[in-house]
């Protein structure tokens, strides 16, 4: 959800080496030739890169009324690492910013709720915790590990894990593979300098007197398995290549349901643009500010969902190119 169209497209190209079964099929828009720009989307000024501390505060500002708390979170946003971690004690924020403990243990749990999943972890068990609670689906035995026993992970140390889990090579080699999904970095992503693209993924247009929004197939990028080829290899006896196979299966099914998942994000969010917006696309009135906290209401997405989906994708609107965050007041 984070990337733009062609940054994703990239990083399933190289996801491909990993998988020589994934097949990544490009979006038509690159094959006609588009190239990235310096123009910056997320930034008031062209050509300086939005940092952590900018996009956490910008969720601090939409979500968050202005009271005593939240200024106590937005000097704690001040002591996080590129990285994203807290490094800093907590004991030594509270003296630093004078309030109680109580308080900066309230500030950091919310700061803990903000995206990227992660932010605000003091160590890498906690930031992989925070990731692992925010999927329902996580299953007991993955969070287990990475509670109990994440330095036999680090060593690969399969045959300790199954020993005191109690549980098959397979089901720790798919609770590993889950855990090395995670980022173990949340704030990298903003610590670099990024080039960045307006490529729309979502077209707006007027049908029957309303707003239609539509999925720009020219954009998205699609994935596919080799089914014949996987097909031949399954066949094998050999235990660790059915592992293999039998991993890199599951790897496409994750990828391919968070893709599909991506998209369905966007197109919840584009519909409650048009539908909120909706006298601004047809009868050309001022755009009316939104806010993130009305969007959850509406599209029971979260609002981590909800910033990503605003952060870096555009529709198209009468041939002009538009950031979703347009229709979005930061303040």
């Amino acid at each position: 959800m984070q990337a733009p169209p062609l940054a994703l497209t990239r990083g399933l190209h190289e996801l491909e080496l990993d998988n020589p079964f994934l097949k990544v099929t490009d979006p038509p828009v690159i094959r006609t030739g588009a190239v990235d720009t310096d123009d910056d989307w997320l930034s008031g000024e062209n050509g300086s890169d939005q940092t952590l501390d900018d996009y956490l505060l910008e969720q601090v500002y939409l979500e968050f009324r202005d009271v005593p708390l939240r200024k106590v979170l937005i000097d704690l946003i001040g002591y996080l690492e590129p990285d994203g971690y807290l490094r800093t004690p907590l004991k030594e924020v509270e003296n630093a910013i004078g309030c109680d403990h109580q308080t900066a243990q309230d500030a950091l749990a919310i700061l803990q709720t903000l995206d990227p999943t992660g932010v605000g972890a003091r160590d890498l068990r906690e930031c992989l915790l925070l990731q692992l609670d925010a999927d329902p689906s996580t299953p007991s035995l993955v969070r287990d590990i990475v509670s109990q026993a994440l330095p036999a992970v680090a060593d690969n140390a399969t045959d300790l894990l199954c020993q005191q889990f109690g549980v098959s090579v397979d089901e720790i080699s798919a609770a590993v593979a889950r855990i090395k999904r995670l980022s173990p970095a949340p704030g990298s992503y903003y610590a670099q300098p990024r080039v960045r693209t307006a490529v729309p993924e979502l077209g707006v247009t007027i049908e029957n007197g309303e707003p239609l929004v539509q999925l720009l197939r020219e954009s998205m990028v699609r994935v596919a398995f080799d089914e014949d080829y996987y097909g031949e290899l399954v066949k094998s006896r050999d235990g660790k290549l059915r592992r293999f196979l039998s991993q890199q299966r599951k790897d496409y099914d994750y990828l391919e349901f968070n893709l599909k998942k991506r998209y369905e994000i966007l197109l919840t969010v584009g519909e409650y643009i048009a539908n909120s917006q909706r006298d601004y696309f047809v009868n050309g009135e001022p755009l009316r500010k939104l806010i993130v906290r009305d969007a959850v209401a509406a599209t029971k997405l979260n609002a981590g969902q909800i910033h990503r989906a605003l952060n870096g994708h555009y529709l198209r609107w009468q041939g002009e190119t538009m950031p979703l965050s347009k229709f979005f007041s930061h303040r």
